[in-house]
């Protein structure tokens, strides 16, 4: 656990610490699951972030693109382990030819399949990149971290990185339309392993997306797909689901 343990408090029934974000840590417990809890247990904003999401998931209930919440313990929430990780670091750590186009393009259709689900339930998530979206069995994929998301009463606690990040203004309401950009910058992610404009500062980046000047997608299965959603063509999340199921369809099996 090294410097971690030094400045966090960690729960008594945590073995190891397998991952941490910016509010909160994933500790593995004896039974194999894993526990979300707040980095200082005595810091509210911390523990109003596990509260909110809480109260998400527990809107949003048991579906199959949603990670696998197994409900709030004393010191923090339980969820099943993502047997594979987060897609960024699986994608990091696996050749990129052994990552077959058919998986890239599963991620891709189950991904949408989440966005539609979360914002027909009126969740917005606000937070879409590749390290949110977790791997279990079969590579099959689920949408995580719902802490600072939006729904209902409780507000959006945080802005998409730059990267992900539909260019408004810093302090409006995220909707429907800031999630499907981020999902396309997503999507990108999944088909090259790499970001959009990878090699230019965020200062570039948000000059060329202020622009509306994105990178080339022609040659990348789905690119309609994802130019579609950096440039508003779906309405919504459904509708950038049946279009890349649609590839799908035509995709030879792997």
């Amino acid at each position: 656990m090294g410097d971690i343990e030094a400045e966090l408090w960690i729960p008594p029934d945590v073995s190891d610490i397998i991952s941490a974000g910016n509010t909160g840590l994933f500790g593995l417990l004896a039974d194999g699951t894993v526990l979300k809890f707040p980095r200082n247990k005595n810091y509210p904003y911390n523990i109003e972030h596990i509260e909110c999401e809480a109260c998400i998931l527990s809107a949003l209930g048991n579906h199959p693109r949603i990670t696998k919440y197994l409900g709030k313990e004393k010191y923090g929430l339980r969820f099943e382990r993502a047997v594979y990780g987060d897609v960024r670091s699986y994608m990091t750590s696996v050749p990129s030819k052994n990552i077959s186009t058919q998986l890239r393009l599963k991620w891709s259709i189950q991904g949408a399949e989440a966005l539609a689900f979360i914002h027909s339930q009126g969740v917005i998530h606000c937070d879409l990149n590749p390290n949110n979206f977790l791997l279990y069995d079969a590579l099959d994929l689920r949408l995580c971290d719902f802490s600072e998301s939006m729904y209902g009463d409780l507000e959006a606690k945080v802005m998409e990185s730059i990267r992900y990040f539909l260019p408004r203004e810093e302090c409006s309401t995220p909707t429907v339309q800031t999630d499907l950009f981020a999902f396309g910058s997503v999507v990108y992610y999944f088909m090259t392993g790499h970001e959009p404009y990878e090699s230019l500062s965020e200062d570039q980046v948000t000059a060329q997306f202020s622009r509306e000047i994105f990178p080339n997608v022609d040659t990348i299965l789905g690119g309609s797909v994802i130019l579609g959603c950096w440039k508003k063509r779906f309405k919504n999340a459904d509708q950038v689901f049946q279009a890349l199921t649609k590839l799908g369809k035509v995709l030879p099996p792997c």
